[in-house]
C-alpha cells in the first residue's frame, strides 16, 4: 500500500474508532451515572446512605448471560454488595430496627447484631456451659465468641472436599482471632416454621421437600434469606493497635475445657475489632447466593513488596510482618505433639504455644499467621471501594473494604446454567479462608456441598449453607 494511502487509512480507522467510543460513552452514560452515585438503595435519593436493603442485582443481567468476570457486569453485584453492607452496618435501636443517620450514635449496636446465632436457632441447651456464658455476656451487654474459626467442624466428610475452616488464625500480638455466625430473621423464620432444628426432623421435611429451599429476597418488603459472618482480633494498644480505626466491641469469649491449656473451660474479657465480614444472600434471580466478602485495610498489604520497603508503618499490618521475609505465607498453627486440638492459654497472649520464628532471620522473635492474599481484588472493585469509602469518610466505616463479590447466572425459574463459572471463578477472605489452597478458594463451589448427610449414607441439600453442618453424621 503507497504511503499516502496508508496514512489516510489509518486516519479514517481512528476516526472511526473514536466516533464509535463516543457513541458507547454516551450511550452508557445514563446508566454509568446511575451506578456509580447508587448509594441507596431505594432510589429516592440515591445520593445518600440509607438503610434499606437492596432486594435484587440490577436487572442489567437477562437470560443467555453466562457469568463472568466482566466490569460492565461486576460493578452492578459490587453497588448491591456495598448496599447490603451499609444496611447491616447501620445503627440499631433495642428492637434491632435501623436508626438515625449513619453517622448516628456510633457507640450503637449494627442492625446484623440483633440476628441470632446458630447456636440460639437450633437451641444447644439453656443449660450448656456455652449458653450460660451467651446469656451472661446479654447480661452484661458484651459480644460473645466461642468459635476459633468461622465454622466449628472440619468439613473433610462432606463431598470429599477438605476445607481448612477448622485451623485458627493469629494475629500480630500472637492471640487467636475469633469468629461469629449470624443467621437473619426470615431464614430463621424458614427453619423454624419447618421444624428443622434437628435431625429427624430435617430427614422427615426431606421426606415430603427435595431439599431446604430457604426464602429469596423480594421488593419491595422481603429481605430474604441471609448469613454473616464475621471475623474479629484482640485489640491491645500496649502492642501497637489502634482501637479508633475499628468498629469495635467489648467482648467475652468462652473457651471451653478442650481447646484450654489448664484442661478446664474459662472466659476472657477483651476489646476486639472488626477485621472481616462474609455476607451470603439469596435472591429471585440468584438462587445460588450472591456472596459479598468484606475486610479491614489493615489486615494485609495488596502489595508485600511496597509493604517491605516500610518496614516501621505507623499503622501496622494485623496479620502480616513487613520484617520478615522467608516466613511461609498462609499456612495454619503446627498442633503440639499429643494434642487434637488448638489450646489457648490462660493469659495473654493466648496463642503464643503455636507463634512460629525463622532460622536465620530476627533471632529469637515470634511471629503469628504470615497472611497474603492469593489473588489480587479486581480493579473495578477497587473503584467502587473508593467511591464508597469516600462517601464514608469520617467513620470507621470507611475503614473497610469489599474484596469481591461472588454470584453464578441463573434464574429462579429453573433457568440456571449448573455448568455455568461462579464470576471470579476464585475468591476468599484473608482472615476466613487464609489456609485453603488457591484452586478451592470459591465460595460458591465449596457451599455446593452443604446439606446433612447421615450414617446410611443419605444426603440432603442444605441450599448452600452449612448452618446444618451440626446435623451431620458419617457412617
Amino acid at each position: 500500500m503507497p504511503v499516502m494511502k496508508k496514512y489516510l487509512f489509518v486516519l479514517l480507522l481512528s476516526v472511526v474508532v473514536i466516533y464509535a467510543c463516543n457513541q458507547l460513552k454516551k450511550n452508557n452514560s445514563k446508566e454509568t451515572t446511575a451506578i456509580d452515585n447508587q448509594f441507596c438503595a431505594n432510589n429516592q435519593n440515591p445520593d445518600e446512605l440509607c438503610p434499606d436493603f437492596p432486594s435484587e442485582v440490577s436487572k442489567i443481567i437477562t437470560v443467555g448471560y453466562t457469568s463472568s468476570l466482566d466490569s460492565a457486569i461486576q460493578t452492578h453485584f459490587d453497588v448491591f454488595s456495598w448496599q447490603t453492607f451499609v444496611a447491616l452496618n447501620w445503627p440499631a435501636d433495642a428492637q434491632g430496627k435501623p436508626t438515625g443517620k449513619f453517622t448516628d450514635h456510633p457507640e450503637a449496636e449494627r442492625v446484623w447484631e440483633h440476628y441470632h446465632t446458630p447456636e440460639e436457632v437450633f437451641n444447644s441447651g439453656e443449660n450448656s456451659p456455652l449458653m450460660l456464658s451467651l446469656n451472661q455476656a446479654k447480661t452484661e451487654h458484651l459480644k460473645f465468641f466461642n468459635r476459633m474459626s468461622k465454622s466449628p467442624h472440619r468439613l473433610d466428610s462432606i463431598g470429599g472436599l477438605t476445607q481448612a475452616d477448622g485451623y485458627p488464625l493469629i494475629d500480630r500480638n500472637l492471640n487467636f482471632a475469633v469468629f461469629e455466625v449470624k443467621i437473619n430473621p426470615d431464614e430463621e423464620a424458614y427453619i423454624k416454621q419447618n421444624h428443622l432444628t434437628s435431625a429427624d426432623s430435617i430427614r422427615a421435611f426431606a421426606q415430603r421437600h427435595d431439599s431446604i429451599d430457604f426464602p429469596s429476597s423480594q421488593a419491595p418488603s422481603t429481605i430474604g434469606a441471609m448469613e454473616i459472618k464475621t471475623s474479629w482480633r484482640i485489640l491491645d494498644t500496649s502492642k501497637g493497635d489502634i482501637p479508633s480505626r475499628f468498629y469495635t466491641r467489648d467482648a467475652l469469649i468462652y473457651i471451653p475445657a478442650e481447646h484450654s491449656a489448664s484442661g478446664k473451660a474459662f472466659q476472657v474479657k477483651a476489646k476486639v475489632g472488626l477485621v472481616g465480614m462474609h455476607i451470603i444472600r439469596k435472591t429471585g434471580k440468584f438462587q445460588k447466593m450472591v456472596w459479598s466478602t468484606f475486610e479491614h485495610v489493615d489486615n494485609v498489604p495488596e502489595n508485600v513488596q511496597d509493604a517491605q520497603m516500610n518496614q516501621n508503618p505507623a499503622i501496622p499490618w494485623s496479620f502480616y510482618n513487613p520484617k520478615v521475609l522467608n516466613m511461609p505465607i498462609n499456612q495454619p498453627p503446627v498442633l503440639k505433639p499429643g494434642d487434637k486440638t488448638y489450646k489457648w492459654d490462660t493469659v495473654a497472649p493466648y496463642a503464643k504455644a503455636y507463634a512460629t520464628s525463622v532460622p536465620g532471620e530476627m533471632k529469637g522473635q515470634l511471629f503469628g499467621t504470615q497472611v497474603q492474599r492469593l489473588f489480587p481484588i479486581y480493579y473495578v472493585t477497587e473503584l467502587i471501594n473508593r467511591l464508597w469509602q469516600n462517601k464514608l469518610k469520617g467513620t470507621v466505616w470507611a475503614n473497610y473494604k469489599l474484596v469481591g463479590s461472588q454470584w453464578v447466572f441463573g434464574f429462579g425459574d429453573g433457568g440456571t446454567d449448573h455448568n455455568a463459572p461462579e464470576a471470579p471463578f476464585y475468591l476468599g477472605n484473608s482472615t476466613m479462608e487464609t489456609f485453603l489452597t488457591p484452586t478451592t478458594s470459591s465460595c460458591i463451589s465449596c457451599h455446593a456441598f452443604a446439606g446433612v448427610k447421615y450414617p446410611d449414607g443419605k444426603f440432603i441439600k442444605s441450599d448452600f449453607s452449612f448452618a446444618f453442618l451440626r446435623f451431620s453424621k458419617s457412617k
